[in-house]
């Protein structure tokens, strides 16, 4: 179900982050991050439409529903070693849909205004570390399993089972959550991002990811 879209390109991590020294990972930073789940802080993430393409609208409230086409990235940049997040998905009106989803570096209207006159595929604006996930039924999910320090550094499963061939075998940079909805054949095709425990549909394949967390809390 669907392809992979992506570079062999070496990760940079903030060092008060993580420090990879083999495949250790700091300390600090996983007891910060235990503490915060612990105490159950609350995590409110949302679609950045600044970050997003033009043609992208923001549907709900809670602001973490997207409609429209285009590239849209979330708020809250991957800084955990290892994480989780799912995209619920509608088509609206169409029997199936497809969709690429992963990780993209910080955009900007200037990112999107150059490539409007561009002749690079829009499917290929800023979509280096995503996948294509394709044929996806109304409701089906979409989770994405994010490993820092080991490879692949991004997998895909499918209502709960894992896709073979959709993964992201290595990004560079800050990054991202983002998704992308082609403009042919997406008639009020919508998807909401799920980063809270509560929210998830079908949850982390293992204990070790965790929900999505705001990097100025890991600090």
């Amino acid at each position: 179900m669907g392809q992979c879209c992506c570079s062999p390109c070496k990760r940079l991590l903030p060092s008060s982050v993580i420090e990879f020294s083999g495949s250790g990972v700091n300390a600090d930073a996983i007891s910060n991050e235990e503490s915060l789940l612990e105490n159950n802080i609350p995590q409110v993430h949302s679609i950045n439409p600044e970050m997003s393409a033009p043609s992208i609208r923001v549907a709900n409230d809670l602001r973490n529903e997207v409609v429209g086409y285009g590239l849209a990235l979330t708020d809250v940049s991957v800084e955990q070693d290892s994480c989780y997040w799912e995209w619920r998905i509608r088509t609206g009106d169409n029997p199936t849909a497809t969709v690429m989803v992963g990780v993209s570096n910080r955009r900007n209207s200037k990112f999107y205004e150059i490539l409007a006159s561009s002749s690079v595929p829009p499917e290929q604006h800023g979509t280096k570390f995503m996948c294509t996930a394709s044929d996806l039924k109304d409701g089906d999910v979409i989770g994405i399993v994010v490993q820092q320090s080991e490879l692949p550094m991004i997998q895909l499963w499918v209502n709960g089972e894992l896709e073979d061939g959709l993964q992201v075998t290595r990004f560079r940079g800050t990054v991202y959550p983002s998704i992308y909805l082609p403009q042919q054949g997406s008639n009020n095709v919508s998807a909401s991002f799920l980063y809270r425990e509560e929210q998830f549909v079908h949850g982390p394949p293992a204990p070790q990811f965790h929900p999505l967390i705001a990097g100025r809390s890991l600090v």
